[in-house]
């Protein structure tokens, strides 16, 4: 007779407010768990997409459906997408709750500015926000910035930390040659850096055939009137906020993204890029620098500096032998590090050696993670 699988619980924030957490949450649910049938994924959402004040029932009633499941023997793991601020204070109840409840966690740390944030806080406040790694089973960061912060001044074993890339789906489609098309794909703030963006794209010739699109949600107002006031406007369209396929059609059509962000983990939307053949500028910032490589997979621009922004942005416009290198380039080290078979087979061997699990993995593909693996499991 066949057993059931055993749940393995994403707690996360769900829709256009779960952001890459969301969408990492995605491409695990759509795996349909590991190969022998023993593990299958279930989301619970932590936050809703109402005011943050009602987030405390979500998570209420998600540590309810964990202990239940704990009770009657159907969970296997918990699995927590975490970020900053109201984020960790939400997941630090599930964490705690979860243990109570007997189930390993994976805490998965998906935060770009929680090591500033720590740095800045007080005793007390850092004392709390060291709870949830230290009773989480292990700690899941996106690169060695957040390793060594949990290690060096967390105080965190680093035998509990694993490095996992993110991965994402890529399809790949022709572009059109004109007008050449800069795409500004995320959540509208400072930290995107996307002032810096529209004050880059000033300096561009105004009669180049060139456009700007500036996709995601925030105060789009705001970023219109800077534009006006650049006079640019009519070289910019901001979209609003865009669902995941089309955001996917904006970089198939897109001849650069440009992310000139100040504070970053991994973010989706580069590796979506990478896939997708379409050349980018970024700050080397959070992991970004530690997987591209400036003028092989990616053009780097210091933070806050628009006039290097601009030169980059002309750079590729005249230079079409710089645009295919980087495409290139990119699209295979996408296809070596990126994809979401890597993704999973990475996860399915952290749920394999800090949880106990015996399961398969998603693809058979080797993995990046397979020989420390082997070492511990």
């Amino acid at each position: 007779m066949k057993t059931s699988p055993k749940i393995c619980y994403i707690v996360t924030p769900m829709g256009h407010v779960g952001g890459g957490m969301g969408r990492v949450k995605d491409y695990m649910m759509q795996s349909g768990g590991d190969r022998l049938g023993r593990l299958c994924f279930k989301a619970l959402d932590s936050r809703g997409q109402g005011h943050p004040v009602w987030s405390a029932a979500y998570v209420l009633a998600a540590i309810a459906r964990i202990w239940a499941s704990a009770a009657l023997g159907q969970a296997a793991l918990v699995h927590v997408n975490v970020a900053e601020r109201l984020s960790l204070v939400r997941k630090t109840l599930v964490i705690l709750c979860a243990r109570m409840a007997g189930l390993p966690v994976v805490l998965h740390l998906h935060a770009a500015e929680i090591v500033r944030l720590y740095r800045t806080a007080s005793p007390l406040m850092r004392w709390f926000m060291r709870i949830p790694f230290r009773y989480a089973t292990c700690c899941v960061v996106l690169g060695k910035l957040w390793r060594d912060w949990l290690v060096h001044e967390v105080g965190i074993d680093a035998d509990k930390v694993a490095i996992v890339y993110n991965g994402v789906p890529a399809d790949r489609l022709p572009k059109a040659d004109t007008p050449f098309t800069f795409l500004f794909l995320g959540n509208l703030t400072e930290r995107k850096g996307l002032t810096d963006f529209l004050h880059a794209l000033s300096l561009l010739p105004r009669s180049g055939d060139w456009q700007a699109v500036v996709a995601g949600g925030g105060d789009i107002e705001r970023y219109r009137k800077i534009a006006d006031g650049l006079g640019i406007s009519s070289h910019v369209r901001f979209t609003g906020w865009v669902a995941i396929a089309d955001a996917s059609a904006l970089l198939c059509e897109a001849s650069a993204l440009v992310l000139p962000s100040f504070e970053e983990g991994l973010p989706l939307v580069i590796l979506e890029a990478l896939g997708r053949g379409t050349p980018v500028i970024a700050t080397p910032v959070g992991a970004i620098p530690e997987v591209l490589e400036d003028r092989r997979t990616v053009l780097f621009v210091a933070p806050g500096n628009r006039s290097e922004i601009a030169e980059r942005m002309q750079e590729l416009m005249s230079d079409s032998e710089l645009r295919r290198t980087l495409a290139e380039n990119g699209r295979a080290l996408y296809d070596e590090r990126f994809t979401v078979k890597c993704f999973l087979d990475n996860l399915f061997l952290v749920y394999r050696r800090y949880c106990g699990l015996e399961i398969e993995r998603a693809s058979g593909k080797t993995s990046l993670f397979e020989g420390l693996a082997k070492r511990k499991i």
